[in-house]
């Protein structure tokens, strides 16, 4: 059974392990965009900025005293000349390990991110998914996500 909490700065090195998962994964589909672990650039862990900021957060699951999931999710104030001025909370990165999958950590995950930003005051929540990453999508649509926008690439040399 998952416990679900707010990362502490001990839950870095767990966070920092599942993001290379993902990076593995994104990796495999998109080679020529995503870098393998070993060869990104790693520097200060970005995840640090998130342990008591105001406007981010980061949320673990928690089994067994192993962390088998987080999601990151920090808040936007746009005003843009087109758009109508909104504060949002955007989901940068969620990962659940694949041995926990199916099992609702996402989805529990995805609600402690809305909850939090319904509590700082965000009227919408937005994310990005890869095309490629079908079960991710699935998961979103289940929960009431719709595609809004599509970003669009194509090679303009072989690399």
């Amino acid at each position: 059974m998952c416990y679900y909490r707010e990362a502490i700065l001990e839950d870095i090195p767990a966070i920092r392990r599942l993001r290379q998962l993902l990076n593995v994964q994104h990796h495999a589909a998109l080679p020529e965009v995503f870098a393998l672990p070993e060869t990104a650039q790693q520097g200060e862990p970005s995840e640090k900025r998130l342990i008591g900021a105001e406007k981010a957060r980061a949320f673990v699951a928690e089994d067994k005293g192993e962390i088998v999931g987080f999601v990151i999710v920090y808040l936007v104030d746009e005003r843009h000349a087109f758009y109508q001025p909104i504060r949002y909370a955007f989901v940068e990165s969620i990962c659940v390990v694949e041995s926990c999958r199916g099992q609702g950590i996402g989805r529990e995950l995805m609600t402690k991110a809305e909850r939090w930003a319904i509590e700082n005051g965000a009227v919408d929540l937005r994310l990005n998914v890869w095309a490629f990453n079908e079960a991710a999508r699935r998961l979103y649509e289940a929960l009431g996500y719709e595609v809004r926008s599509l970003a669009m690439g194509k090679p303009l040399s072989a690399r």
